[in-house]
């Protein structure tokens, strides 16, 4: 997902639970993880390349990290945890072929429909885009990518994205990473306990 989206999913999912300082540590988080340097050889923070396996290992590393987090008091460093692992599962709808498949195995569904992962009847059975470099860096530019993309193959991240609404099916993975955002949120705020939403330095 571009920025801009993974801040609105992130809002959406949240802004009714956490105070906006909370959010604001969250959010940063979840942004730090497209940061350039994180662009290339950490397939597992995007759900790039099939690296569903080592994704999901990241995502439940970072609910570990934020519980050890929360039991040390140290509640912005858990939120930061958090934050980091929010962009992944987000990431997850936008980079797969969850969304496609779900269509079609949906006829008429609506986004307000298509449920988080895991969902019944796709085990083993998604995809993401692949990383062709350096053709794929080119493609992020808007005035390059009518250009580039006949030269990429339709497994590539180019074709198969759906990182912003000029993409099809953007609407329903939107709605999906909002909902799995807030499901991630509900299991680590178990973990909150006794403390609330209060920041370690209150």
């Amino acid at each position: 997902m571009k920025p801009a989206y993974h801040r609105a999913i992130t809002e959406q999912a949240l802004h009714a639970f956490l105070p906006p300082e909370t959010l604001n540590i969250i959010l940063r988080a979840n942004l730090g993880q497209d940061a350039l340097r994180y662009q290339i050889g950490h397939d597992h923070f995007h759900y790039d390349n099939n690296a569903f396996a080592a994704a999901d290992a990241y995502v439940e590393q970072m609910r570990q990290s934020a519980r050890r987090a929360f039991q040390r008091g140290e509640s912005d460093q858990a939120w930061q945890f958090f934050g980091r692992l929010t962009h992944t599962v987000q990431d997850f709808y936008a980079h797969s072929d969850y969304v496609a498949r779900w269509r079609e195995q949906t006829p008429g569904g609506e986004p307000a429909q298509i449920p988080a992962y895991p969902a019944s009847g796709f085990e083993g059975n998604l995809r993401s885009g692949r990383l062709y470099y350096p053709l794929e860096i080119l493609s992020f530019l808007p005035p390059l990518r009518p250009l580039i993309l006949p030269l990429l193959p339709r497994n590539s991240h180019a074709w198969m994205n759906l990182d912003d609404p000029g993409q099809p099916n953007f609407d329903f993975a939107f709605a999906a990473a909002v909902k799995h955002t807030a499901l991630e949120y509900h299991q680590i705020e178990s973990y909150n306990q006794p403390h609330g939403h209060k920041n370690s330095t209150d």
